[in-house]
């Protein structure tokens, strides 16, 4: 006789099990029917409840279908349906994350810049579990990826992610040639687990991407984005300024590490022709083209001010005056402009949109916090304002990805513990093979202990 526990573990068995379902049904009502009348209703309840279940969500997967069938149709522009198939598998089989991996045969690659929680990559195809499904052209349903022999932890440790179940499918295109692999990550389900329903549901999306997408101009495009967005990472780079290497009075610690390849921080160390300094760092909006030239476009201003000797307030003026030509409609600029003086006795500082700088001064922390709002691309009367530091002995200014970030932040009450060059370096060298949540900039300003 088949007890309850027995009787729906033995129906779970088979409902997530789909292969000879019907069959295995079929022995398990005449097993209770034999067995108990009561038992035999309770089972006939429960499939028809489970009947009605699966109805609904049989409605749910087709108006799924029609709706992303209808953003199909209609889009033109190749990233933005690439999106819209990541979405699409995504939602189908409910789980926290899809990624489209698409096979460069020219470099031996795959390469997305469309996936949830990554950015732009390439990786040989060999590598983990997309690498299987390319060899074995079949696809693979991973429930236990941390003991998988191809499955690679050191992504979930620099992304600060568990992944617990993969399902990986090839996607070939009409001729049969393999063109991708399209994976999903942790299903959102109490087991956490892909079922083989999960597969076929996958291999809806999988259709439309072998009928509609051109993969090798695909990947010819993302070549090419890829060599010019890395050019002008490398021109943007080249164009961040430093003049106090190698200062009399001044030690200088600079830490750079952007989201992407091109970052909307930027900043820029001044010598100045009386013999003070000036420092900015910029936190434009966004991480691509449109910062990166807001950046530059701010350098070359504050060359042109320096070169007319214009004061720091000069400066303030003729910039909010520029900001119409520099920015872009709707775009926001936040900036920490800071001159000290040659003699280390004063520091003045304009700062929009940014958390304080932190100044020591002697046994002092000074905040300068904000003193204006983020800068737009209208006229600003900027203030200007000036604290005395006769016992200076250091500045620290940063962008705000050190406090923001969602695993690896500073809360901002303890960034004063940044003034301390150790503790500022452990933190950069944590960071460094992490995933950020947006670009990372720090400037240090320390006085030579020689210099009293």
């Amino acid at each position: 006789m088949i007890d309850k526990e027995e009787l729906e573990k033995r129906i779970e068995e088979i409902i997530r099990n789909p292969e000879h379902q019907k069959e295995k049904i079929l022995e398990l009502i005449s097993q209770v029917s034999n067995d108990s009348g009561e038992g035999l209703q309770e089972l006939m309840d429960f499939f028809f409840q489970y009947q009605v279940e699966k109805e609904k969500h049989l409605h749910k997967i087709i108006d799924i279908i029609l709706d992303y069938s209808t953003k199909i149709s209609k889009e033109q522009n190749s990233e933005t349906l690439l999106l819209i198939l990541a979405d699409f598998g995504k939602t189908i089989v409910e789980s926290d994350r899809a990624t489209l991996w698409l096979i460069d045969e020219v470099e031996g690659v795959f390469w997305t810049k469309v996936g949830h929680g990554i950015s732009n990559i390439k990786i040989p195809l060999s590598m983990g579990i997309i690498g299987e499904v390319y060899a074995t052209k079949e696809t693979i349903t991973v429930n236990d990826p941390y003991n998988h022999p191809k499955f690679n932890p050191e992504i979930d440790k620099k992304t600060n992610y568990k992944t617990n179940s993969i399902l990986a499918t090839p996607i070939f295109d009409k001729k049969g040639n393999m063109i991708g692999v399209f994976q999903a990550i942790n299903k959102l389900n109490e087991q956490q687990q892909f079922l083989p329903e999960d597969t076929q549901l996958f291999n809806i999306v999988v259709s439309y991407i072998s009928n509609i997408l051109d993969v090798d101009h695909l990947a010819q495009e993302n070549r090419y984005f890829i060599q010019e967005q890395t050019k002008a990472a490398q021109k943007q780079q080249a164009m961040l300024v430093n003049e106090l290497k190698n200062d009399d009075k001044l030690d200088v610690t600079v830490y750079f590490k952007p989201y992407d390849f091109l970052s909307g921080d930027s900043y820029s160390l001044h010598k100045l022709p009386d013999g003070g300094y000036l420092i900015y760092v910029l936190d434009a909006m966004g991480h691509g083209i449109v910062p990166s030239l807001t950046c530059v476009s701010v350098l070359s201003f504050v060359k042109k001010g320096i070169e007319e000797r214009l004061t720091f307030s000069e400066l303030a003026n003729a910039f909010g005056k520029s900001l119409e030509y520099i920015l872009s409609d709707l775009e926001q600029l936040s900036a920490t402009f800071i001159h000290i003086d040659k003699d280390l006795q004063y520091v003045e500082y304009f700062s929009a949109g940014m958390y304080p700088t932190l100044v020591k001064n002697g046994d002092e922390i000074i905040e300068l916090k904000a003193n204006n709002i983020p800068f737009m691309n209208f006229f600003l009367s900027i203030k200007v304002d000036k604290i005395e530091t006769p016992n200076f002995e250091k500045l620290l200014v940063y962008s705000d990805g050190i406090t923001e970030d969602t695993n690896y932040y500073v809360e901002k009450n303890d960034m004063h513990i940044m003034l301390d060059k150790d503790i500022l370096a452990n933190y950069f060298e944590v960071i460094k093979d992490k995933k950020m949540d947006d670009d990372v900039t720090a400037v240090l300003i320390e006085k030579k202990e020689n210099n009293e």
